[in-house]
C-alpha cells in the first residue's frame, strides 16, 4: 500500500533532499538530568532542563534535518524562543520518562494527558515512542506490543508518521558480556516483531563494540537488521561517544539505514557546563563539529529512505479531484 499524504509529508519534512535522516535527539529527560548532575539529578530545576533544550536547538537544529524534542521540557519552549528552526522537522516524544514495571519487563506508558491529536495540534511532524523490549518476555512483550499497535492506530487516524524506537537491556541475572552475546539477535527479532506497526524505525546498533571488533560479523549483523526491518530505519548512538557512533553510522549506512537519530553521541559532554554563555559557545564549536561528522558519514553512505524496499511513493495521477472528500 502506497504511503498516504500526510505520512509522505511528515517523512520528507524529517529528512534532506536525498531522502536521508541527519536528526538530532533532545528528547532526554532522566539522562539529561543526570548528566547535568551525577550525584542529584533530581535537584536540576525544569527551567535549567529547558535553557539546556533551547540551547541545543538554537546551535543544532540548523544542522539537522529533524529534531526530537519532548513535550515538557524542549518541544513548546524552543519554539516560543525562536530557538527552532523553522525549516527542520519537529518529532516530538509520546511516552512519559516513567515507565511501568512488571517483574523484568519494562512497559512504555504514554505521557498522562498527552496524544497523537495533541501532538499533532501543537505542529509535529512526526511521533516517537520509546519501547524496552525483549521478545522473549512474553508477557511484557505482549503488552509493549499493545501500546505500539495503538499509536501506530491513532498516527494512521491523524495521518502523521509514526517513529518507533526498541531498546534491548539485560536481565538482572546477566553479565555484559552475556548480554552483548545475546543482543544481535534480540535486536534482529525485534525489528522483525514491531517494524511493521511504524513508518520510521530507530534502532540500536546489534553489536556491543567492546564485546565485538570483527568488521565482517558487524556487517552480518546490520545487514540481517536491515532484511528484518520492514519500513527504512535510522541508527541510535544510546549514549555512545562520539567516535565509536561515527563506525555504527558507517557500517549501519552501508548496511541499509537511511541515517541516524542521536542525540547524546552529540552533545553529552557540554551540557553540563554551568555558564549560559560558554555553554553555548561549547556547542557552536564541539557539539556541531560532531554532528558534521556522522552527518558527512550518513549523506555519504546512507540509502535514501525512499528506496527502501518496503516504501511506495503514492503518483499525483492516484488523486482525484475530489480526493479529501472521503480522506
Amino acid at each position: 500500500m502506497a504511503l498516504s499524504i500526510g505520512k509522505l509529508a511528515g517523512l520528507r519534512r524529517l529528512a534532506n533532499d536525498r531522502g536521508i535522516f541527519c536528526i538530532t535527539a533532545m528528547d532526554q529527560r532522566n539522562s539529561l538530568r543526570t548528566l547535568v548532575d551525577p550525584k542529584d539529578p533530581k535537584s536540576v530545576p525544569n527551567q535549567l532542563m529547558s535553557a539546556i533544550k533551547i540551547d541545543l536547538a538554537a546551535t543544532l537544529s540548523p544542522r539537522s534535518t529533524a529534531v526530537l524534542l519532548d513535550p515538557q521540557y524542549g518541544a513548546p519552549q524552543t519554539i516560543a524562543a525562536g530557538a527552532l528552526d523553522p525549516h527542520v522537522g519537529l518529532i516530538v516524544t509520546l511516552e512519559g520518562d516513567t515507565p511501568k514495571r512488571v517483574g523484568e519487563g519494562i512497559i512504555t506508558q504514554i505521557a498522562e494527558g498527552w496524544s497523537v491529536e495533541k501532538l499533532e495540534r501543537m505542529g509535529g511532524d512526526a511521533v516517537k515512542l520509546l519501547v524496552r523490549y525483549r521478545p522473549d518476555l512474553a508477557d511484557a512483550a505482549a503488552e509493549n506490543r499493545a501500546v505500539v499497535q495503538q499509536v501506530s492506530e491513532q498516527c494512521k487516524r491523524w495521518d502523521i508518521p509514526f517513529v518507533l524506537e526498541t531498546v534491548a537491556y539485560p536481565l538482572a541475572s546477566q553479565s555484559a558480556e552475556d548480554f552483548a552475546r545475546e543482543k544481535p539477535g534480540m535486536v534482529v527479532q525485534t525489528a522483525r516483531e514491531l517494524s511493521p506497526l511504524c513508518d520510521l524505525y530507530k534502532a540500536e546498533f546489534p553489536d556491543n563494540l567492546k564485546f565485538q571488533s570483527d568488521p565482517t560479523i558487524l556487517d552480518r549483523h546490520c545487514r540481517e537488521l536491515d532484511q528484518a526491518t520492514a519500513v527504512p530505519w535510522v541508527i541510535l548512538s544510546a549514549g555512545a561517544d562520539i567516535g565509536p557512533f561515527a563506525q555504527m553510522v558507517e557500517i549501519a549506512s552501508r548496511a541499509g539505514a537511511s541515517g541516524f537519530l542521536a542525540g547524546r553521541a552529540i552533545w553529552k559532554d557540554y551540557v553540563a557546563i554551568a555558564n549560559p554563555a560558554e555553554r553555548r559557545a561549547t556547542l557552536e564549536s564541539k557539539a556541531v563539529h560532531n554532528l558534521g561528522v556522522i552527518t558527512h558519514v550518513a549523506c555519504r553512505d546512507a540509502r535514501p529512505w525512499t528506496e527502501h524496499p518496503g516504501v511506495k511513493i503514492p503518483s499525483p495521477g492516484e488523486f482525484s479531484t475530489t480526493w479529501y472528500e472521503s480522506y
